[in-house]
């Protein structure tokens, strides 16, 4: 885009993010600086990720706590998308001189599939259970070992946060089985259906009115199951 067209796109827009980026002001505290960044990556758009990290880390996130969003991406996402965010993520870092500190581990080596049947129960072991050649045994494992236990015993962050930051990848995706799962899932973690739809909110410069309104949609009925039950 030459500068007069992109000049002009802006000029459209900015009303636009500016109305959601005000309202999102008054529900959203970390988070805000924080979901670009997942839509960025999501979507694989790299060229904006250096000025996200820099305005995340001007907003006195810890640099650990921004790694450990990326990383829980990568079992939602695939790795690839993941490693280009990291390369960007990487020159910010060298450029502010930043030293990590040593992630700790909860010990409990079945700490994630603790969550994961907490939160899920047996979904995706009873929906693949059919599959041949020991396909139906292979993916519900892998998803226990490398999804749950693999990350979730990263202390960085709590469990209520990466059901959050999923959902919000998942939301960016629109696969719509899987959006329906983390909502009841990011709920039962303990994330309000306020915050979660005010977060599905803020993805709205980034994937448009019609993933959100369809999300946002499943999250309400979610909460109303959820409410039903009690």
């Amino acid at each position: 885009m030459t500068n007069n067209i992109k000049s002009q796109f802006q000029d459209l827009i900015e009303n636009y993010a500016a109305d959601v980026e005000h309202n999102c002001k008054k529900h959203l505290q970390k988070d805000r600086v924080l979901i670009p960044l997942i839509a960025s990556t999501v979507q694989g758009v790299t060229t904006v990720i250096p000025d996200q990290v820099t305005k995340i880390l001007d907003a006195k996130i810890k640099p650990e706590v921004l790694l450990e969003m990326l990383f829980q991406l990568a079992p939602v996402i695939g790795t690839l998308k993941v490693e280009q965010a990291l390369e960007q993520v990487q020159t910010v870092f060298d450029q502010r001189k930043i030293v990590l500190s040593s992630p700790q581990i909860e010990s409990d080596l079945n700490y994630g599939e603790k969550v994961q049947e907490n939160l899920y129960g047996s979904e995706i072991k009873s929906l693949l259970q059919d599959l041949p050649d020991d396909a139906g045994i292979f993916i519900p494992q892998a998803l226990t070992e490398h999804f749950f236990n693999d990350f979730y015993k990263r202390q960085e962050l709590d469990i209520r946060d990466r059901e959050r930051y999923e959902l919000l990848a998942l939301i960016t995706m629109n696969v719509d089985f899987q959006i329906k799962a983390h909502a009841h899932g990011s709920l039962k973690a303990g994330n309000s259906e306020s915050e979660l739809i005010w977060s599905t909110i803020q993805l709205l410069p980034y994937i448009g009115f019609p993933f959100v309104i369809n999300s946002v949609q499943v999250i309400h009925q979610a909460a109303e199951q959820i409410k039903a039950k009690e």
